[in-house]
């Protein structure tokens, strides 16, 4: 009744905004595709020191590209209704339809081998009504067999990674088949230059790195509201949604229901220096002694209204967080991220491992155009997550949806360097990838920090804790990929490549090297390299 309501209130509240709305806006309010491989050329063009504009909050909006100029940036449009545009100028509405499909196979080469497969269909649902309003549905169904690896995280948290609940089909006696179901969808309206409010069900990402500690696009999409309001040199993003805690049960009827809030303002402070500050706000709808849903003191717009509850520590789930970008060349930019869970300074300055101080950073570089050679781009990042970010000592206000991260797909207790390399011709893509990270285990008896999924009540110790504690666990993953797009309307590309995995403990050492090819349709980024 409660998530029926909430849905009623903040469809109520688009509906005041777009009635009491009536000036000029872009005709193309719909969302670019998340998928990395096409947002390298937009980082290029907007590393230029004479473009004002925010690329930290993603998906980005047509409007937004419509500011590059280098024709060469990306493919041509993706997956959004452009047909119109094209044909004819003057088309005040248009509605289009394009099937979704993903057919792959793969096989795991080591013992247990392993044939890997995945069949899904589905349909997308677009279209603009005026100059200021526009719609996008994504409904899709399928069934995987994953390889080695993938599978015992699908068995773990019972959740197809970045899509949603795992169904298992009991009929395959020799292969762990599961079936899914992914939807996503928005309703997108500007009322003026100034604002877009967005409703729907979706996946955003916020930051500038390969990673992201604020928010990705790890988890599976979830409700949304989202207001981003675009002055002068500033952005300012308010986010509102409707989680999942999905720990108790693999049954949707025994999973408890969570709000968050999120808020990001970013500053072009000068043409090459962009500055970002963040937070966010999760907490559980009830609990043994109340129902407690929505809280409406959180729909209040103004960031950083809770600075008293901060330092004293508040009984939700709250982060803070700082990000810069500098366009240090013309080519050349460095980005990061700091992160604060809880901060106590005397406790910083005295080193002594104290549990409660939670923080991550992030630092990294991108170059494009390396070595003079046009789209042959590389960047390098590194995440450090100290044990116990992200968690909460309610299992509900973990900073998660669905049993995946929010953030960063290893949890916490972790550093991570990653590397890539990718070369885009014409329709061609081809990236090199390589990962190395170092994370403490968790025993089946002891909370070391790793898990945001269980509570911070059961960890060893208060002090001498450190990034790492526990079964120390290095993870190695290198992979080489091509694609080459096939439908730039459908966003539909062939895709191959070899990825190594390997996992190195005192106890163990696990490699799983995997081939795959097929024709897919790209939804979003979908993450093995955890």
């Amino acid at each position: 009744m409660i998530k029926k309501l909430t849905y009623r209130v903040l469809a109520s509240l688009l509906f005041v905004v777009i009635m009491l709305s009536a000036s000029e806006a872009s005709a193309q309010q719909l969302n670019y595709t998340l998928n990395r491989d096409f947002l390298w050329g937009f980082d290029k063009f907007y590393n230029n020191k004479e473009v004002n504009f925010q690329t930290a909050v993603k998906p980005y909006r047509y409007q937004d590209l419509k500011l590059v100029t280098d024709s060469t940036a990306s493919f041509p449009r993706l997956l959004a209704g452009t047909k119109a545009e094209e044909r004819d100028k003057k088309a005040k509405s248009q509605i289009e339809v394009y099937p979704l499909v993903s057919a792959q196979a793969g096989y795991d080469l080591l013992s247990p081998s392993r044939f890997t497969n995945d069949l899904a269909i589905g349909a997308h649902l677009l279209g603009f009504v005026g100059p200021k309003f526009a719609f996008n549905l994504k409904m899709m169904a399928g069934r995987q067999v994953f390889n080695s690896y993938q599978d015992s995280v699908v068995r773990e948290t019972r959740v197809v990674p970045g899509i949603g609940m795992a169904y298992r089909d009991n009929n395959d006696t020799f292969l762990t088949r599961y079936s899914y179901q992914y939807y996503s969808g928005y309703l997108s309206y500007s009322p003026n230059k100034i604002f877009n409010i967005q409703l729907g069900q979706d996946k955003h990402f916020w930051g500038d790195g390969y990673r992201s500690l604020f928010l990705s696009d790890v988890a599976a999409p979830y409700p949304f509201l989202k207001i981003t309001t675009n002055v002068w040199h500033l952005t300012y993003v308010n986010l509102y949604t409707i989680m999942k805690d999905a720990t108790p049960s693999s049954f949707k009827k025994h999973q408890l229901t969570k709000y968050a809030t999120f808020h990001y303002l970013g500053w072009n402070a000068t043409k090459r220096i962009n500055i970002g500050l963040f937070e966010s706000i999760v907490w559980q709808g009830s609990d043994s002694t109340r129902h407690r849903g929505y809280d409406v003191n959180y729909l209040n717009p103004v960031m950083f209204f809770r600075p008293t509850e901060y330092s004293l520590g508040s009984s939700d789930n709250a982060f803070v967080g700082f990000s810069f970008k500098i366009k240090m060349f013309k080519n050349q930019q460095l980005y990061g991220q700091l992160l604060l869970d809880e901060f106590i300074l005397k406790e910083v300055v005295a080193d002594s491992g104290w549990w409660g101080n939670k923080q991550a950073f992030q630092v990294g570089l991108k170059s494009f155009d390396l070595f003079r050679i046009k789209n042959f781009n590389f960047q390098t990042e590194f995440n450090y997550v100290r044990p116990y970010t992200y968690a909460h000592g309610s299992v509900q206000q973990n900073y998660g949806h669905m049993n995946e991260p929010l953030a960063h797909p290893l949890g916490a207790n972790f550093y991570e360097s990653s590397t890539f390399l990718n070369y885009r011709y014409k329709r061609l893509f081809i990236e090199a990838k390589f990962m190395y990270a170092v994370y403490g285990s968790d025993s089946s008896s002891t909370d070391y920090g790793k898990n945001i999924f269980v509570s911070y009540v059961n960890r060893p110790s208060d002090y001498g804790n450190y990034t790492g504690q526990g079964l120390e666990t290095k993870l190695i993953t290198a992979s080489l990929r091509a694609a080459y797009m096939l439908d730039t309307r459908m966003n539909l590309k062939i895709e191959l490549g070899f990825a190594d995995r390997i996992m190195q403990t005192a106890l163990e050492t696990k490699q799983i090297p995997y081939i795959f090819i097929g024709v897919r349709t790209d939804l979003s980024n979908l993450y093995s390299d955890y």
